[in-house]
């Protein structure tokens, strides 16, 4: 009885996970994996006592693909080169076709050691059932060591096709026993030569052949799903092994943390964080079945930390391997310094630093490029210690700067406000040899600088450098151009640069848009700002977002913004601009479109305007306080603004609330309201009183119901807030 276990007409479909079906050499392994053996035999033999698995009759498809491979390739005189690394393919052909040709038993050199130990391969190796079953144990022995060795012969093959090769020798030499060995061999060169999916395909064939795997087997298998992307089989793989009676050790579950954390990172399967927690739970798991991790599994964990940019969880992690007791290396150190320097974790960048040298691992020049990185990226960049870290660096043996070194000076230089600084490493990187490391990115970066720290002038000046250096300015170039010309105030420039933009066939992203609203603002032009706005709404590609809003809303607010807006403004006397009143308008657009939920429908006591941004949270004050006049509250009114004091979550938001807080403050003073502290647990609030908030009220002048927000928002600011429609001798609370 036989059962006939495909291995090249094994088909993984993706669809149905364990389902097989055959395919033709045309199929999903077509090319030169064609040359796989068509069968593999799983022989039981008549007594029923001894079970061997076999590699059949010789397969003539093999023998014919490898000659039409040889054949087929032009002649010359050169000298041909090596395929997959391995030397002894074209001398097995050459073997063969000389075997033919003589018609003399002969064996390829790949096997010839076995004769040299002794080892009559007719004698010892081509035996049918019975006969092995009647040897005596010695015999076993020796034919399984010669297994053992045709085994380790595979494994070392430095391609599938030398490894098939082998194979078809064993079949020459009359071998066709194999057993796990065999199988874990051809796996094991799958998986080096990065080809996931045919181990997988192995697989399947040497369960369907009945062939036991082992643990290292599974391992090696989780490992070729990790090649292949196969998530799901990875963890079918691991419950086959459970099923089968063998308990996951640390290499198991170290290697499926690795397929979670890796596997489609950008394909939406799942997000960083996402898969974090996965591999946590996994680690969990190993800790509850009081498996010990290693320093890989916390490498690996503390990887997938900084994948989903969460350096402090990556600390965590680094303090959980040191009370496990597991000592660091060079990778978990890198892979602190790494996630500390792009988060901008200076701080913790140097005492990792420390660390590291405390513990003897030498630094490498990735070391000081993070470290330097984490000076740039810093809330409050320190061009300073860039530099000191650079002078450093170049007293360390096997230490020197590279072109990203210099990358990093440029930008912690130019974040600091030290264009100078910039400008020498730029120089520094070109006299270093390091001119290919010098892209369009080093040069807006410039451009920013410049146009910061010295004026416009200099940024046009850097641009103009940039282009005799044969570099093309890309979309961010014009808008950094654009920007600069906004902050300059010269608004003929910006619009000049975006006609050369569109010169260029560079069409305008939101980025230039944004930067054009803002110059038409800084230029007094809030109608030609909003123009933009429209534009960026009827585009269909890039919807306005919160940020286009506080654009468009700085740009009504006039020259400088809703920051000047509010400094300048008087306590209770706050005077409404037409622009002003366009941007209340906006707002009200967005509301009815469902954009800001910034008033809950039916309260008109409580206003939430944590999630706007500065010039967002003017806006929806005096919008909500408008309604509120409308159809006052029956009780206190209640600006959320940020959460509580003591809390933050790492990136710079609790600063951001505050200012926020600061800003409703200014926003209720400017109209004349007054407000209090709101002391609660979780949250920065302000309160109103009902009484105040009814005597703000009494005190404007009265206007007709039709003319407040139902209908005509702009008529209603009008009316309501310009100082030219009040009654005579009425009290001032706008102007």
């Amino acid at each position: 009885m036989a059962a006939q276990a495909l291995l090249h007409g094994f088909s993984y479909n993706p669809g149905v996970r364990g389902a097989s079906n055959p395919v033709s050499s045309k199929g999903e392994f077509a090319g030169i994996e064609s040359m796989m053996p068509h069968t593999l035999h799983f022989i039981l033999p008549k007594s029923g006592q001894y079970a061997r698995h076999g590699l059949g009759a010789v397969v003539a498809e093999l023998e014919t693909e490898l000659v039409a491979l040889e054949t087929a390739k032009p002649n010359t005189s050169e000298k041909p080169q090596r395929v997959g690394g391995g030397g002894g393919g074209r001398q097995r052909v050459k073997a063969r076709q000389k075997s033919q040709s003589t018609k003399e038993p002969q064996h390829t050199p790949r096997l010839e050691w076995l004769k040299q130990e002794g080892i009559d391969l007719t004698n010892e190796c081509i035996l049918d059932a019975d006969e092995l079953c009647s040897r005596s144990a010695s015999g076993l022995l020796k034919l399984q060591q010669t297994i053992w060795r045709i085994n380790r012969s595979i494994s070392r093959s430095s391609s599938v096709t030398e490894a098939l090769g082998v194979i078809e020798e064993m079949k020459a030499a009359g071998i066709d026993s194999a057993n796990e060995g065999t199988y874990l061999a051809l796996i094991t060169v799958c998986r080096r030569q990065q080809q996931g999916e045919r181990a997988l395909s192995i697989y399947e064939a040497m369960k369907q052949a009945g062939v036991k795997p082992g643990m290292l087997t599974y391992n090696t298998l989780i490992s070729c799903c990790h090649q292949a992307k196969r998530l799901e089989d990875a963890f079918r793989i691991k419950a086959e092994m459970e099923a089968a009676g063998m308990r996951p050790d640390v290499v198991t579950y170290t290697a499926l943390m690795a397929l979670v954390v890796k596997t489609g990172p950008y394909r939406g399967r799942s997000s960083p964080a996402q898969r974090l927690g996965k591999a946590l739970e996994l680690y969990k798991e190993m800790l509850e079945r009081s498996i010990r991790p290693d320093a890989i599994t916390f490498n690996t964990l503390m990887f997938a930390g900084a994948q989903a940019k969460l350096p402090g969880k990556v600390l965590d992690i680094y303090r959980m391997m040191i009370d496990a007791g597991v000592t660091a290396n060079k990778f978990t150190f890198g892979i602190l310094l790494e996630s500390a320097g792009s988060g901008g974790r200076l701080k913790a960048a140097l005492e990792v630093f420390n660390e590291m040298c405390a513990a003897g691992v030498a630094p490498q020049t990735s070391t000081y490029n993070f470290l330097i990185e984490a000076c740039a990226s810093a809330p409050h960049p320190n061009a300073e210690k860039a530099w000191a870290l650079y002078e450093e660096m170049k007293t360390i043996d096997n230490v020197s700067p590279n072109g990203q070194t210099y990358n990093h000076l440029i930008t912690a230089s130019c974040k600091s406000g030290d264009h100078a600084g910039a400008l020498r490493a730029h120089e520094l990187m070109r006299d270093s040899g390091f001119s290919k490391a010098v892209t369009s990115s080093t040069f807006n970066k410039l451009i920013q600088s410049a146009s910061k720290s010295e004026g416009l002038d200099s940024a046009f000046q850097v641009y103009k450098k940039m282009r005799e250096a044969g570099y093309k300015p890309d979309v961010i170039t014009f808008g950094t151009l654009v920007s600069a010309c906004g902050q300059g105030k010269d608004l003929a420039r910006a619009l000049t640069v975006s006609e050369e933009m569109e010169s260029l066939g560079i069409k305008r992203n939101q980025v230039v848009q944004h930067a054009l609203i803002g110059a038409y603002g800084q230029a007094g032009q809030w109608q030609n700002a909003i123009d933009i706005f429209r534009m960026m709404q009827q585009s269909g590609e890039e919807q306005p977002t919160a940020l286009s809003y506080g654009m468009i809303f700085d740009a009504c607010f006039g020259k400088e913004g809703t920051n000047v807006f509010l400094n300048t403004s008087e306590p209770g006397k706050l005077e409404i601009t037409p622009g002003i009143e366009a941007a209340i308008g906006l707002y009200e657009e967005a509301v009815a479109t469902g954009f800001f939920k910034n008033v809950v429908e039916g309260d008109l006591s409580r206003c939430d305007v944590r999630n706007m941004n500065c010039s967002g949270t003017v806006v929806a004050l005096l919008a909500w306080l408008l309604h509120a006049g409308q159809n006052p509250p029956t009780s206190d009114l209640i600006i959320v603004t940020g959460i509580s004091k003591g809390e933050g979550d790492g990136k710079g938001r609790k600063g951001r609330h505050r200012k926020k807080h600061s800003v409703a403050e200014k926003v209720l003073q400017a109209v004349g309201l007054p407000c209090k502290q709101l002391n609660t647990v979780t949250m920065q609030a302000l309160s109103v009183s009902l009484e105040a908030f009814n005597h703000w009220l009494s005190d404007l002048p009265e206007v007709e119901d039709d003319c407040y927000f139902n209908e005509d928002v702009t008529s209603t600011v009008g009316t309501l807030l310009n100082s030219s429609e009040r009654t005579e001798g009425a009290p001032n609370n706008f102007r």
